[in-house]
């Protein structure tokens, strides 16, 4: 007894019309799907119509909550471990300057330059944004750094130490510090000032932590012992990297999983022949399931092309020529990877999604904060814009120019706007809080106050810090205070404080005035991006904060050798801080400047809004203007 390729007894008729068969039922295969395929459609039409427009708001919206929590912890590491790192260098600081000998100028660009590169390339990270996921960045930036870290161990000078440690360190740390900024953005929306906080406030934390533990590092291991343990601790980041799962929009599942039933479709279709059957669906759609139930669950099942070839002959299709039936042997089936190989048409590249092209990614506060006069929409429905509200994901074309490709986040018009210029002088005098930090443990050496309770002032300041975030998102958040008021007030008693260091000659004032300028410090670095949206509005958000951000990382590199170069020539520690103290306080005159900037607008808006247009009953429209330009002129 013949026996078929699914282990069923074939008769001798059954195998002459076997080819036929198989070609009918492939058919009637195909027309099956279809027919339910429509009746499927048919029925759902009026749940889609009405759950459309629900898709369109909801499909791009964060998730708040469930794997955003893991996201917004490994966030939190990555702000604990590289600012810890980078505002501990102070404590550093006192090793390398006994060990080479060097001057402090000279020794402090190699912290100076960690963190000015952990700013300044925001718009390379983007370029990288633009290519690859968040992840990716975020693991690469991991082994670069700790690479970088590795290697200083081996330095024998300060100028290597500047490539290693700063350069080479300061490149991945810039690609791990801004995603880890921007990925709590993605994943919340409604609570993105709560999970901003808690990501942020990793700083504060870190720099407490890191204090203590370099002080402690340093007193068991030499400098280089300490780097290489503080590599090791960076490779913790991977982890955290690990955790930014890319977000896909229900636009692009919705794609996938057309592309994966058209797929399967495409499959089953590359078997039908030029025959077609005339049998009726309604009799045999129940025979069809059944027989591909019975072959499924068969005692053969074939999951590879070779062994179907080796068990069975070749089918037989029937193609016309000349009029006549030729019996043509033709193979039904196909290898692997034609089956899965996808049509021309449906093949599509996915490009990763730039989080950048998002306009509030940078913005700190909860959406429900930004001011009403930046949320109307400024496009008209022709050219299909999303307003401010909304997420912008478009993708930046191809053709733009060289700026835009490193990020599109260049916009040299914002520097006609007196605002901006305002905020960009600010937000860069107040980067002296890198000489504060870098120079107060050796300050405080300096006036008699022993070594292991000078690290102990780094750690008051990080604990303040993380304090300062949490008083300043409450205040603006519940009382709804004006942040560029608490910026006002924070950078005057930051240059307050720093003042007063220079004459702190003990361990409790010094650590007094460390705590207020801790909270100070705090405040200004939070409430950048809300104080941006503010006066700028959430348009132009990602353009200023790159752009600041870019001037910020300059000032960082420059600012503590400049100090460290007026302590060598002047031989006092009263010169830098007077120098820190003088940046604050400039700061806040700029921010101030800015308050009364907007309280003349707002005096002039006020004017302008008594000539309103009256047009009353039986009077023209002529006579009602000049009735009110003669009022406003008698007021």
């Amino acid at each position: 007894m013949a026996i078929d390729k699914f282990g069923e007894d074939l008769s001798p008729s059954d195998r002459r019309s076997e080819g036929e068969n198989d070609l009918q039922r492939m058919n009637d295969i195909l027309k099956f799907i279809e027919m339910e395929k429509n009746q499927k459609n048919s029925q759902n039409s009026s749940e889609t119509e009405s759950t459309h427009s629900a898709e369109q708001t909801t499909e791009n919206e964060a998730p708040d909550g469930g794997w955003g929590w893991l996201v917004c912890l490994g966030s939190f590491v990555i702000n604990f471990i590289l600012d810890g790192t980078m505002f501990s260098f102070g404590v550093m600081l006192l090793t390398l300057l006994e060990y080479f000998g060097e001057s402090k100028a000279k020794t402090s660009w190699i912290g100076s330059v960690l963190l000015g590169l952990s700013m300044i390339l925001g718009p390379f990270v983007g370029w990288l944004l633009d290519r690859f996921t968040i992840r990716q960045v975020t693991l690469c930036g991991a082994f670069v750094a700790t690479l970088g870290f590795v290697i200083s161990t081996f330095a024998q000078s300060v100028e290597v130490l500047i490539i290693t440690y700063g350069v080479i360190g300061g490149i991945g740390f810039c690609m791990m510090f801004i995603p880890g900024i921007i990925v709590v953005g993605l994943y919340f929306s409604r609570k993105r000032a709560l999970a901003t906080g808690i990501a942020m406030s990793g700083s504060g934390v870190g720099t407490f932590v890191y204090a203590y533990l370099c002080e402690a590092l340093l007193s068991e291991f030499s400098w280089r012992g300490t780097i290489l343990i503080m590599a090791g601790i960076l490779l913790n980041c991977v982890v955290c990297a690990a955790l930014f799962r890319p977000l896909s929009t229900e636009a692009e599942k919705r794609k996938r999983r057309k592309r994966k039933e058209s797929k399967m479709y495409d499959c089953v279709k590359c078997m039908d022949s030029a025959e077609s059957s005339s049998t009726d669906l309604s009799t045999k759609s129940k025979d069809v399931y059944l027989d591909i139930d019975v072959r499924r669950n068969g005692p053969s099942l074939f999951n590879s092309t070779s062994a179907l070839e080796s068990k069975t002959p070749a089918r037989y299709s029937f193609i016309e020529n000349s009029g006549t039936a030729v019996r043509q042997a033709k193979r039904l089936y196909s290898s692997a990877h034609a089956l899965n190989r996808l049509d021309t048409i449906h093949r599509h590249t996915y490009k990763p999604f730039n989080p950048l092209a998002r306009r509030d990614i940078f913005y700190s506060g909860s959406i429900r904060n930004i001011p009403k006069s930046f949320t109307s929409s400024e496009t008209s429905r022709s050219t299909g814009e999303l307003s401010e509200f909304e997420i912008d994901v478009k993708e930046i074309e191809t053709h733009c120019s060289c700026f835009q490709k490193l990020g599109g986040t260049v916009d040299f018009t914002l520097f006609k706007n007196s605002k901006f210029t305002l905020l960009l002088l600010c937000m860069v005098l107040w980067t002296a809080h890198s000489i504060t930090l870098t120079f107060l443990p050796d300050m405080a050496v300096a006036n008699g106050i022993p070594r292991d309770q000078s690290a102990s002032i780094i750690s008051i300041c990080g604990v303040s810090n993380t304090v300062g975030r949490i008083l300043a998102g409450f205040l603006t958040d519940t009382f709804h205070v004006s942040s560029t008021l608490i910026y006002v007030v924070a950078l005057a008693m930051a240059a307050a404080t720093n003042f007063l260091f220079p004459w702190c000659y003990n361990y409790t004032t010094i650590a007094l005035c460390s705590g207020v300028f801790g909270l100070c410090m705090a405040s200004a670095v939070c409430l950048r991006t809300i104080v941006i949206v503010e006066q700028l509005g959430l348009k132009r958000l990602t353009s200023a904060f790159s752009m600041i951000a870019f001037f910020q990382g300059i000032a960082f590199i420059l600012n503590p050798p400049i100090a460290g170069f007026l302590y060598d020539y002047m031989k006092s520690y009263v010169y830098p801080f007077i120098l820190s103290g003088s940046m604050y306080a400039f700061a806040a005159l700029a921010c101030a400047a800015i308050l009364m900037k907007n309280c003349v607008s707002s005096k002039d808006t006020s004017k302008d809004n008594i000539s309103i247009v009256v047009e009353s009953e039986g009077t023209s429209t002529d006579e009602s203007l000049l009735n009110v330009y003669d009022d406003s002129e008698m007021l």
